[in-house]
């Protein structure tokens, strides 16, 4: 610390170098310094970026629907129209769960089967021909990574929410 220009040391010695006159004038001078912070006003808040997110979103996903009202439109009627054709309901029900279970399982499935196609196609030899070791490799590091990294296996990895 510098007290009256000079540097003096100290790691609290039985027997301080300093002298209780100017202990005295340090410990002063820093509560003065804490008093100045502590009645300092608090920065302001910084804006919350992803607090205007949800609205946006959903005034975005409003506005695309409705650029494509026509199509929906039409898809409704088309189903209407299916649905008017078939003798017994239950028979129209199955065909159109079938039909949504494939329009719904598509997209969740295929960045799987994407990732699926890059890693058994790893280079390297393979084991009993059929999985290559780089995939193997690959699979037991991010499995321990997930299950051995707090930072990792938290939820807000991704996308820290506060």
């Amino acid at each position: 610390m510098t007290v009256d220009g000079e540097m003096k040391c100290t790691f609290h010695p039985a027997s301080p170098i300093v002298s209780e006159e100017t202990n005295a004038k340090f410990a002063d001078a820093f509560m003065e310094i804490l008093e100045v912070v502590a009645v300092a006003p608090s920065p302001p808040k910084p804006l919350n970026v992803l607090s205007f997110l949800p609205p946006a979103v959903a005034l975005a996903g409003a506005g695309a629907i409705a650029t494509h009202g026509e199509g929906f439109m039409q898809f409704y009627q088309s189903i209407m129209e299916m649905k008017a054709n078939v003798a017994d309901p239950a028979d129209f029900w199955a065909a159109f769960n079938f039909w949504v279970f494939f329009a719904v399982g598509h997209p969740i499935l295929q960045p799987i089967l994407w990732i699926s196609d890059v890693l058994h196609g790893s280079p390297g030899p393979q084991l009993a021909d059929l999985v290559p070791y780089t995939f193997l490799a690959g699979n037991a590091l991010v499995i321990a990574l997930v299950a051995f990294s707090s930072e990792v296996s938290r939820p807000s990895f991704l996308l820290p929410l506060e």
